[in-house]
């Protein structure tokens, strides 16, 4: 095993054979669809089979590939915890109770790879100390988020106050400047608020208004994607505790090298 490939780039190589490749067979086939009933080679059932057809061709291109990429990413990635995590958040694959696992097209010489590499997961990944981060971490509200908020909140009053001045008919036109005040008010109470959110070091994580949790405490800590909808939110999050950090001055990817880093700190501290 040459372990000698990182979690993100098992993760991109997953997207393009697991997420990128059955979107584009989905596509297409809606497209040839649509191509076909417009020049009236079909009826309007074209669009419909070729939607059918398109969603068995990419579930198929999954199934084929999945295992694939389970036996290369599990075999060449030291942290094997984390890349199966991610995998999961990212919609790469599947939980292992999950019935869509039965899906997957997998041959014998296949499976017995997978269970050898099942050893792997008897081991805790390794992560290494980062000199390039200092000894703690400040995490404030965003300067750009306050920014967006604060031209929102101004447009909103000012549509408002448009529709009002122009006498635009319905009521709607009323939740504008309602909209625009929180918004605004969102802002201030942001800009105004000096203090750091979070506080990451060696001995432990500290929000604001909570007291200092050693690193021994902390389980469960991670970073996280989670889709609402068309929408999606970054989150921190360890023991009890959720935070949502898209409003914060810290990128996620940071953010996990931070956690990463500053437990292996306090494991080093308390080894000695």
């Amino acid at each position: 095993m040459r372990e000698n490939v990182t979690v993100q780039q098992a993760l991109s190589k997953g997207k393009l054979k697991l997420v990128y490749l059955p979107l584009l067979l989905l596509f297409s086939s809606i497209g040839i669809g649509i191509y076909l009933k417009s020049v009236e080679l079909y009826s309007g059932w074209a669009i419909g089979i070729s939607v059918v057809i398109g969603f068995l061709l990419s579930w198929l291109a999954w199934s084929f590939f999945v295992v694939d990429w389970k036996v290369w990413a599990f075999e060449n990635v030291r942290n094997v915890h984390e890349l199966k995590r991610k995998a999961i958040e990212q919609k790469l694959i599947w939980d292992d109770g999950s019935w869509f696992n039965k899906t997957e097209i997998i041959n014998y010489e296949q499976k017995q790879k997978l269970k050898q590499l099942e050893k792997k997961f008897l081991e805790k990944d390794v992560y290494h100390d980062d000199f390039n981060v200092p000894k703690e971490t400040a995490i404030y509200f965003s300067k750009s988020t306050m920014v967006i908020e604060f031209i929102v909140g101004v447009f909103m009053i000012a549509s408002g106050i448009y529709f009002y001045e122009t006498h635009s008919s319905g009521y709607f036109w009323m939740l504008l400047p309602l909209i625009g005040v929180y918004s605004f008010f969102s802002c201030l109470k942001k800009y105004f608020d000096k203090s750091p959110q979070i506080i990451i070091n060696s001995e432990g994580i500290k929000l604001k208004k909570t007291d200092l949790i050693a690193w021994n405490q902390i389980h469960n800590d991670r970073v996280f994607n989670e889709s609402h909808g068309k929408s999606s939110t970054n989150y921190f999050a360890f023991n009890n505790e959720k935070i949502s950090i898209d409003n914060l001055d810290v990128k996620f990817d940071v953010l996990e090298n931070l956690l990463q880093v500053y437990r292996v700190r306090f494991e080093k501290n308390t080894a000695n």
